[in-house]
């Protein structure tokens, strides 16, 4: 080993922009995460108790894992030997990175700002093709940096936008790139209109990136999984993950919400209901712009009004994700679909501010 090896990729590390978490902030109505507030505390709370009161924390998870995996076969439709679970999508992705990420990679932009982080941590290389004003995606443009990299970066629905991208574009940019590998997030896509899981099942380039953070209200938990073919996804859970990636306890809460998936499935249809109200409402409103959205929370750009309304959030104790100028929008935040009262706060806010 040459000696300073060590400090130069400390070094290195040290120079790269890191992913923040976001602040806690004591007593505020939490919009900045995208965490799913509207499903009841209440309804997490009674799994989670069941859940303790059945395992036994002193033995490895065993059982657990093929039930959490049986359960995902039933909620997507896949055949379960085509699925494979982590300790979060964001662990999943990391391994993949690690093991098969290659040497480039290519993303649009804006998108999830964790993944690109994470290929430059392990050295990958990553071009970017920005979307439009409108966040839409140029194929052409992006297939044509594709063909240049190992390894492709869709977030669909995309974070911090929140749009779906068409179907129809999203498959034939995969069938254009036979031999990359594409990875499409979709991390929010049960609050959208399609999932690209039963292609990512027969395809060999295709793997789709899933989570029960979001809809699921399970984002303390860290319970993701991915959906690829047969055969890399097993590879993936004999030989790339770890024997046991997930607590049994949070195994269990897993299995227990997916067993009451149809109540979640109500406030999922709550939170698209809400996500057209409160659009609605903010589009009405001068200055403000609002873009479509396919996820549980809206990109808004607030323009020549950011700092005001920025100062009335912050005295109501509502946090949103404040993101400055993207792709040439100004005072740009994004907001996540809570409850109707918690969304009521925000608009009353936001309303006021400008009156």
């Amino acid at each position: 080993m040459k000696k300073g090896w060590l400090e130069g990729s400390i070094k290195r590390i040290g120079k790269l922009e890191s992913y923040v978490r976001p602040e806690k902030v004591q007593g505020a109505i939490k919009l900045d995460s995208n965490e799913n507030f509207a499903l009841d505390a209440g309804f997490i709370k009674s799994v989670a108790e069941e859940a303790a009161r059945k395992v036994d924390l002193r033995e490895y998870p065993l059982d657990e894992l093929d039930q959490l995996y049986s359960q995902l076969g039933q909620y997507t439709g896949i055949e379960e030997d085509c699925i494979a679970a982590g300790s979060g999508s964001d662990q999943i992705i990391e391994l993949l990175l690690s093991t098969v990420g290659g040497k480039r990679a290519t993303v649009f932009t804006p998108t999830f700002s964790y993944f690109v982080n994470r290929c430059e941590l392990h050295g990958i290389k990553v071009n970017t093709v920005p979307l439009s004003r409108n966040f839409e995606l140029a194929t052409r443009e992006f297939v044509r940096s594709a063909k240049n990299s190992d390894l492709v970066y869709i977030c669909s629905p995309n974070n911090p936008t929140g749009n779906q991208f068409g179907r129809q574009q999203i498959v034939d940019i995969v069938d254009s790139l036979d031999g990359k590998l594409v990875l499409v997030d979709e991390a929010y896509v049960d609050f959208a209109d399609y999932s690209l899981s039963r292609d990512a099942a027969r395809r060999s380039n295709l793997i789709v990136l899933r989570t029960l953070s979001k809809a699921f209200g399970l984002a303390g938990a860290r319970v993701g999984y991915m959906i690829a073919n047969r055969q890399f996804a097993g590879v993936f859970r004999s030989t790339i993950q770890s024997p046991y990636p997930i607590s049994v306890l949070s195994l269990a809460i897993a299995s227990g919400v997916l067993a009451r998936a149809e109540h979640v499935k109500k406030t999922i249809d709550s939170v698209r209901s809400e996500r057209g109200r409160v659009m609605e409402r903010l589009s009405g409103l001068n200055g403000i712009k609002t873009f479509r959205s396919d996820a549980n929370f809206l990109f808004v750009e607030t323009g020549m009004s950011s700092g005001v309304i920025s100062k009335a959030l912050g005295s109501a104790g509502i946090v949103v994700k404040q993101l400055g100028t993207v792709s040439g929008h100004r005072g740009c935040i994004r907001v996540t679909i809570g409850t109707p009262e918690m969304n009521d706060r925000f608009l009353q806010c936001v309303e006021g501010a400008l009156s």
